[in-house]
């Protein structure tokens, strides 16, 4: 079953999972890809069909100038310390490239490019585990890394597990890391679907040695088109603008982000949403005694098999051959065949998935 290849073993590859199958790609209810629930905001596609022929025969706005100016304003962060790119992945890979870290101490079990950006730079990797079941950072043990390592990275909340660490403990990380001469990279993706406060943002904050990245693909349920943001120090920033592609955000990109960010109650609903959902699946999973459930503050939620015999490569194919895609989590390091992730979708999904777990725990006699 393709659950890997060329995605790097990300999940969203429909389009090998349903060839596979020999249905079509639509077909699926996908649970592998964390994106917004509720779908891009109404009336983006109207939008982008509106302006289709004039943005494909124009070169897009260099730098994404007039989006990430309207950006800017929305955080309130200094454009100058604002770099746009084509989704956070890109833009986490341009910084490694850029920086070429000597030794990066990467989280386990994290969102792999991490590694895979590290990897491609040039750098020597040290990994240092995170805990399953409680979102406390062991923080004097991170911080015998910085005397190892130029570089270091968390994910807040993290992928796959979802969970928020304390913004003061990263705080404290970030300022000891400073005076070690590490460079610190927190990825936000995900903070925006979790309903916090911005004041417990990293984004945007003027520390000399920290980046932080989000991916405005998740928000905005962009995944076909890309979105991310880039955070820095001013200095970091215009050096990167200067000697990247001024055009690695296409025409249609841009305008999707300036259309989404005048959308004022679509994250409201959005949150509300998730949250309701994502209750919905804690309580009902729950209710399956063949499964733990690891209940994180994201739009998805990491399970485990508590099965001695269970795999979840036996599961996806299961669930694949009934139209649900779910993340197959035993390539994350740290995790094992017992893991699995899913999204929170819309209750109609949500119900069709608890309803095909019930039935593969029940014929595999694990069901409650």
């Amino acid at each position: 079953m393709m659950d890997k290849r060329e995605t790097g073993g990300h999940g969203g590859d429909l389009q090998a999972v349903a060839a596979e199958l020999g249905v079509q790609p639509e077909d699926f209810c996908d649970f592998s890809s964390n994106i917004n629930p509720l779908g891009p905001p109404p009336g983006l596609c109207e939008e982008l069909q509106k302006n289709l022929l004039a943005d494909l025969r124009r070169y897009p706005v260099p730098q994404a100038r007039v989006f990430r100016d309207a950006l800017a304003t929305f955080l309130g962060i200094p454009v100058e310390r604002l770099l746009i790119g084509n989704g956070a992945s890109e833009l986490i890979h341009l910084l490694f490239l850029w920086a070429r870290p000597q030794r990066v101490a990467i989280p386990f079990p994290t969102f792999s490019e991490y590694e895979r950006a590290a990897k491609l730079a040039g750098a020597e990797v040290q990994r240092f585990p995170l805990s399953l079941e409680t979102s406390c950072l062991e923080a004097d043990k991170i911080k015998k890394l910085l005397t190892w390592g130029d570089f270091i990275v968390f994910c807040n909340p993290n992928n796959p597990t979802g969970m928020f660490y304390a913004p003061e403990k990263i705080r404290e990380i970030v300022r000891e890391a400073a005076d070690k001469g590490v460079t610190v990279l927190v990825d936000e993706s995900f903070f925006f679907l979790t309903a916090r406060s911005f004041k417990e943002l990293f984004l945007g904050r003027d520390y000399p040695n920290l980046w932080t990245a989000v991916s405005l693909t998740k928000l905005w349920a962009l995944p076909g088109l890309r979105l991310g943001v880039l955070a820095g120090p001013a200095e970091g920033i215009k050096k990167l603008t200067s000697q990247g592609d001024p055009w690695r955000v296409n025409a249609l990109a841009q305008r999707a982000g300036l259309y989404c960010l005048q959308q004022k109650d679509y994250i409201a609903r959005s949150l509300k949403m998730i949250y309701r959902e994502r209750d919905y699946l804690l309580k009902n999973l729950g209710e399956i005694k063949s499964l733990k459930v690891f209940p994180g503050e994201a739009n998805y939620l990491l399970v485990k098999g508590e099965e001695k015999d269970f795999s979840s490569a036996a599961l996806f194919q299961y669930l694949a051959a009934k139209g649900i895609l779910i993340r197959n989590a035993a390539n994350f390091p740290g995790l094992d065949q017992r893991y699995f992730r899913i999204a929170v979708l819309q209750r109609e999904n949500n119900r069709r998935l608890l309803q095909a777990l019930k039935n593969y725990f029940q014929s595999t006699g694990g069901g409650r």
